[in-house]
């Protein structure tokens, strides 16, 4: 038995797996408190686990059981409080012991649970080295195959690592095989305090506590915006792959672009192949590789062809490698002249320019052996970052702010987008990701980030990679540890931690989409950890900038003095705005304080889904009007999605504006609608704010959050069932790439161009309609904006004798009178007060549809008309298999939630997945 290479390395060459891997199928799932036999046995061929659950990896044992039907569906209603926890105490106080599924009783998520599956592993692969892949697992885990303990939970353990084990003794070629895996509960699971959010507009459910000292997801154990997950998520979460190499494997290959001197015309590519030796003795082969680009993207739902190709470029050398040794070769430029680019397709940021994608091919043929392959794609590009400083005056006299700047292939980048979370039991299809990356990027953002992801599928990263959004990878989830308090050397295992730092670097430094190595969100580590993470990316990616923390909210220079020598960081979320409902002027007046607000990371208010979405989760949206009860529909299965508050924080503040602004409401419905009018008016101020002084003041703005984990009320721009909301569309508004606005404090009108290309002449028309929808006012400007620039125009006139509530519209046209830009915003006359805004008198809407076959998608036109004789106010677009049934999901509309004026046409599209219908898409208007 060749002892030495039964041990546990990471795994390298991630991407070629998905090609030339095999995926067991066929997996089952039982809780080992139910398995009477010796571990071995379960782990062998022909063993009996017909009583066991069905699962289709990855999957964690809740979201196994729930696709079982053993337990509801968490994310619905109440249904989180219909499952046990893995916490007694918290199971005691509520008395979720009663909807235990085992029938003795025991906690079902203290206990391990087994995993297994049986395959037939090629008869091609004798010979070769086999390698059992666990790309993520929560938390621990026994490894088995064939009967063989492989790996223990003590060398196996932590959420954000890949382990890779040399399975080749074990492995039957041509015969069936049998891979069991033990997965345990993480270490410290907690105590959810209180685990709850039952009041309205009370606390919010706080956290487990103690699962922060473990290298786990921290929101599983319940966060403000993420409910208690029953099992934290317990499982195998990411893929479980079997691959067969030769004696010499690839680890974790880096390709790394330069442009000497930012000059576009030529792009350096350095490639660095780790080869690592696993026999027994010398080996001598060649080293092949390859850089094609890729003719044509997937999307999933659809492709799309590419034009700019490089030259195949293909580069061999002859290697000789030691017994066990590892070395780097090292593929440079001054060497290959082939790796110098000319006139590269350079990749690009969303909004910038193209995403073009290259792949590596790596070969290693020993002589007389099996060869190993690896795959991976990139982006030719080269990320740089700089301080924008900016003098202001605060109460203590004259200071100084930064604003970060990203730089991509020498542009500078006007970063705009938002967090996103992970499905709540980690439960996100590659399609789901896809589209959900799609609405990100037709929203109009660039730039993403999460605090809840360290290992991301490869599917996001894949997406961002194709679509241009960058990404901040962020490896310490914010708020497990703090500076000064007690948890301030959370986690408990450092090395654990460091180790998942290396490891995730390794893993995902070849995506083109990552452009920052972000040490933690909001926070910092202790001292050995924080150097470790800024060392890793030092050491193992150092072309990438390094951010230590998002934001700094304590005594630096007490409390973490090791920051110092990596300050400033140039990007905060201290500070307002910050989570709740606030008038859209407040927005402007905030910018033009600038402290605080150069690189806004964080700011957002709650953001309701549309009617239709939030049926499907709150099952009393349908109750009977109360008269007395002043806070219908709300109750508290809302509270528990989403409408908590403490000190004004999130909803109540919002709530109390969608009554004072708009009235009480009259149904359900029409307390939706007014969110919804609600939260677009805010969110189309918060980018439209940043954008009325881009490069003056402001740098970047990203939103808290863009997606949600599970059904929310609170924080998104689209919801859990990929449904827009209004606040997704008028962001995109804001978003757009040449965009009219109104500053809502000055009421001065201004063009804003965020290309990089001079607008040319534009003309920009802005009409004021009066509550009798008859024009009292307009103006014409033609303009000229170099690029990323704004140009602000004189304010709209004050003091007109208008009612109390009338339109702003702005129009946009080029030479060629094509509009670019619209924009529609309802103002008050004097008090701030839109009663009548929903009253306006109603022009008769008219609509002609077509559709389009094109590809695996329709493609939508839908002509918008109004009369003569009044206004079609905020109508909402949507799309289903009839004229009454549900909506389909998600469409992807050029712009929803329109308003037309009297005479008004206007023409959206959208596309939608062939195979969500049927047949031809029916076209609702609401």
């Amino acid at each position: 038995m060749r002892i030495k290479n039964i041990i546990l390395t990471l795994l390298a060459g991630c991407v070629a797996l998905a090609g030339h891997a095999l995926v067991p199928d066929g997996w089952y799932l039982y809780h080992s408190g139910g398995v009477a036999e010796a571990d071995s046995v379960v782990a062998t061929v022909g063993y009996d686990d017909s009583g066991w659950h069905a699962v289709s990896l990855p999957s964690t044992v809740l979201n196994a059981l729930v696709c079982e039907g053993v337990y509801p569906d968490p994310r619905v209603g109440m249904n989180n409080y219909l499952i046990p926890d893995v916490s007694d105490a918290f199971n005691a106080r509520l008395g979720l012991d009663r909807y235990n599924h085992l029938d003795d009783g025991s906690n079902p998520w203290q206990q391990p649970w087994w995993y297994r599956a049986e395959f037939k592993v090629p008869a091609s692969w004798r010979g070769k080295f086999v390698w059992l892949n666990l790309d993520g697992i929560n938390y621990r885990a026994d490894v088995w195959v064939n009967g063989h303990l492989v790996a223990d939970r003590d060398s196996v353990v932590g959420m954000f690592r890949r382990f890779r084990f040399d399975v080749t003794p074990y492995i039957v070629c041509g015969r069936d095989n049998a891979v069991a895996v033990k997965i345990y509960q993480v270490d410290h699971p907690g105590d959810p305090s209180p685990g709850t959010q039952f009041t309205l507009f009370g606390p919010n459910r706080g956290n487990a506590g103690d699962i922060h000292r473990d290298e786990t997801l921290k929101m599983s154990g319940g966060w403000d915006c993420a409910p208690v997950v029953r099992d934290r998520n317990m499982g195998i979460y990411l893929p479980v792959t079997l691959d067969a190499t030769g004696p010499v494997t690839f680890d974790d290959p880096h390709v790394v672009t330069e442009l000497p001197g930012r000059d576009t015309t030529m792009a350096r590519v350095t490639v660095t192949v780790p080869l690592v030796n696993n026999s027994d003795r010398d080996i001598k082969g060649c080293l092949t590789a390859r850089i094609s680009s890729l003719s044509e993207i997937d999307f999933v739902t659809y492709k799309k062809k590419v034009s700019t190709l490089i030259s195949p470029i293909t580069i061999k050398r002859d290697v000789t490698i030691g017994a066990g040794d590892t070395m780097t070769v090292t593929l440079t430029p001054e060497e290959y002249r082939s790796l110098s680019i000319v006139n590269p397709p350079l990749w690009y940021p969303n909004g910038y320019g193209q995403q073009p994608l290259q792949r590596l091919e790596l070969v290693f043929k020993p002589r007389g052996g099996a060869e190993s392959r690896y795959e991976c794609d990139f982006g030719l590009r080269q990320v740089e970052t700089r301080l924008m400083e900016r003098e202001y005056e605060s109460h203590l006299g004259a200071d100084v702010e930064h604003g970060l700047v990203f730089i991509v292939n020498g542009v500078e980048v006007f970063a705009r987008g938002g967090w996103i979370q992970p499905d709540m039991l980690l439960d996100n299809s590659r399609r789901n990701i896809y589209d959900q990356v799609r609405l990100m990027a037709e929203l109009g953002a660039n730039t993403i980030g999460s605090e809840d992801m360290p290992t991301p599928d490869d599917a996001w990263l894949d997406a961002c990679d194709k679509y241009g959004l960058m990404w901040w990878h962020v490896f310490h989830q914010c708020y497990r540890m703090f500076p000064g308090r007690a948890n301030q050397n959370n986690p408990d295992d450092h090395s654990l931690a460091a180790a998942h730092v290396r490891d995730e670097i390794k893993r995902y430094r070849n995506h083109p989409a990552i452009v920052a190595w972000v040490g933690v969100n909001e926070v910092c580590p202790a001292r050995d950890l924080y150097v470790a993470t800024r060392d890793a990316v030092r050491t193992l990616d150092p072309s990438r900038p390094f951010i230590p923390t998002t934001s700094t909210s304590w005594d630096v220079e007490k409390l973490t003095p090791w920051l110092a020598e990596d300050m400033l960081i140039g990007t905060t979320d201290d500070g307002a705005p910050d989570y709740n409902w606030a008038p859209s002027d407040y927005y402007f007046d905030k910018i033009d304080e600038v402290y605080t607000q150069m690189f806004k990371n964080e700011l957002g208010m709650p953001a309701p889904p549309v009617y239709e979405s939030i049926e499907k989760f709150i099952p009393t949206i349908g109750k009977p009007f109360d008269v007395r009860d002043r806070l219908w529909p709300l109750d508290s299965v809302w509270a528990e999605h989403g409408a908590w508050c403490v000190n004004n924080f999130v909803y109540r503040g919002f709530d109390n504006a969608v009554r004072t602004l708009y009235s009480d409401p009259e149904s359900a419905r029409d307390y939706v609608f007014k969110s919804q009018l609600l939260s677009a008016d805010g969110y189309r101020a918060m980018i439209e704010a940043a954008n009325h002084r881009a490069w003056d003041i402001t740098t970047g703005v990203m939103l808290w959050k863009l997606n949600s984990c599970w059904p929310d009320v609170a924080w998104q721009v689209y919801d859990w069932y990929l449904t827009p909301n209004a606040a997704y569309y008028y962001t995109k508004k804001a978003m757009e790439p040449v965009h009219a606005q109104l500053n809502a404090n000055t009421e001065c009108p201004a063009v804003v161009n965020n290309t990089q290309r001079p607008s040319g002449p534009l003309v920009l028309e802005t009409r004021i309609h009066d509550f009798s929808m008859k024009q009292q006012w307009s103006r014409c400007d033609t303009v000229s904006l170099e690029p990323n620039s704004y140009l602000q125009l004189p304010a709209i006139p004050r003091g007109q004798k208008l009612a109390a509530v009338y339109l702003v519209t702005m129009s946009l046209t080029d030479a060629d009178g094509n509009e670019v830009s619209h924009n529609t915003y309802w103002r008050y006359s004097q008090h701030q007060n839109f009663y009548w805004l929903l009253r306006l008198p109603q022009g008769n809407l008219t609509h002609e549809v077509e559709t389009v076959r094109d590809g695996d998608e329709w493609l939508v036109t839908v002509t918008l008309m109004c009369d003569t004789d009044g206004c079609a106010f905020f109508k909402h677009l949507t799309i289903g298999q009839s004229p009454d049934g549900p909506s389909v999901n998600p469409v992807f509309w050029s712009d929803n939630f329109i308003t037309l004026l009297p005479g008004e046409t206007r023409t959206v599209t959208a596309r939608v997945a062939a195979d969500m219908l049927d047949g031809a898409p029916i076209v609702r208007i609401e």
